[in-house]
């Protein structure tokens, strides 16, 4: 009995200094800043990946507030510049990284320490403290999604969308 107790005292401890997305529990953000949020996010994104002239067109089609077994999800979309971005080593990936990390963490995002592959692409993702993963992949796609949202009902109009 006593082994248990510190089991569960210890991952509670993880928990208490590991970001909320790490434990595998979210807090929800208020329905009516999160289009606002995750725009904000994506927007000081695209000034870091610029050169100056670049820009990122949305998807429509790709925001989408969903009900996820009782929970209200949100996809802020998945935006794509013009011009892909040019092609980079792992240098460049790290030089890239560098410069965007001060970002992430100002939007609530983890820092990001390296790229995965996602199939035969390279990406970065990482996580906030209310479930969203935020994507980029070395094309400069940005993609935002699975944000839990505080919304009755879980619809667009709640969050302010059409």
């Amino acid at each position: 009995m006593r082994i248990q107790t510190s089991r569960r005292t210890g991952l509670l401890a993880a928990c208490a200094v590991l970001p909320l997305a790490a434990c595998g529990s979210s807090a929800p953000l208020a329905a009516d800043g999160a289009v606002a949020h995750y725009d904000g996010a994506a927007e000081a994104v695209f000034d870091v990946l610029s050169d100056g002239d670049d820009q990122w067109s949305l998807a429509e089609e790709t925001r989408k507030v969903t009900d996820s077994g009782g929970t209200c999800e949100y996809t802020a979309g998945t935006w794509t510049p013009e011009a892909s971005l040019p092609a980079v080593d792992s240098t460049g990936w790290q030089e890239r990284l560098d410069a965007l990390n001060p970002v992430l963490t100002e939007h609530g995002f983890e820092e990001a320490s390296r790229t995965t592959q996602d199939g035969s692409r390279e990406v970065l993702e990482t996580r906030d403290e209310h479930g969203a993963t935020l994507q980029i992949t070395e094309q400069g796609q940005v993609r935002i999604w699975g944000a839990e949202v505080d919304a009755d009902p879980c619809d667009p109009a709640e969050l302010g969308l059409g």
